[in-house]
């Protein structure tokens, strides 16, 4: 058992480190550049570790962006950063780079000893209605205490609406991993991983979203020189409605 829980907690911390130090993941610089020309930003203004870029695989002529922009930037004395994100969400034409649709919204995200370490994209089935398919941005961010292990994603999705994108599900947490242990054996966990279902009643124009969620508990007990891992999970089912602004 605490060969197991080890193994875990060093995945744990490679991860934690590995994002730290991640370096861009933007697919296609030369696009982008041509996104910041239009928006009157330099790179130097922006956290490009944490910029996004994904073609979208319902209009491959066009790449959905997620750029943050620097609000606040403090390094404290311990070398430690301090981060507050204005974010632009953009879809873009490939052929040029024009700016089709924009989303801005100031002091977005917020990165500190709960780290903000990565930005993805996900373009997964999110038909809220026959005409209208939503665009997923996936936030993670991981804890910096080794005692009180942290881990969240949150889940955000945005729709086009006229030349704009249009934010309809603000960070909804998908999945979260919290803890507090001795930093030997006994301690106590929980983790939340949730799936979106899109349901078949509709409020407002948009299907309810049915939101399916694992909730697992865990508590390790030192025993006979031995680690000994007791687990209970049990699930929940909760529905998110559409109120003609957003999801809640």
């Amino acid at each position: 058992m605490q060969t197991n829980f080890g193994l875990k907690f060093i995945f744990l911390l490679s991860f934690l480190f590995i994002s730290t130090f991640s370096f861009s993941q933007v697919k296609d610089a030369v696009l982008l550049d041509k996104v910041l020309k239009e928006l009157k930003l330099d790179e130097s203004e922006i956290h490009m570790e944490l910029v996004a870029d994904k073609i979208l695989p319902f209009s491959v002529d066009k790449t959905f962006f997620v750029i943050p922009k620097y609000r606040t930037k403090e390094k404290d004395e311990y070398g430690f950063y301090f981060y507050e994100f204005d974010v632009y969400v953009i879809i873009a034409d490939n052929k040029n780079g024009k700016i089709l649709n924009k989303f801005y919204e100031p002091n977005a995200w917020t990165s500190d000893a709960i780290n903000l370490n990565n930005i993805s994209i996900d373009t997964g089935l999110y038909n809220l209605n026959k005409k209208t398919r939503a665009v997923g941005v996936r936030v993670n961010y991981t804890g910096s205490s080794r005692p009180n292990p942290y881990n969240q994603t949150d889940l955000s999705l945005f729709i086009t609406e006229n030349d704009k994108l249009k934010w309809v599900l603000k960070n909804f947490t998908v999945s979260e991993f919290h803890g507090e242990w001795d930093t030997n054996c006994s301690g106590k966990y929980e983790e939340v991983n949730s799936n979106i279902d899109i349901g078949k009643t509709m409020n407002n124009g948009f299907y309810n979203l049915i939101i399916k969620s694992k909730i697992k508990k865990t508590q390790n007990i030192p025993t006979n020189n031995d680690c000994v891992e007791k687990i209970k999970t049990h699930q929940r089912v909760k529905n998110l409605k559409f109120n003609g602004i957003e999801y809640h």
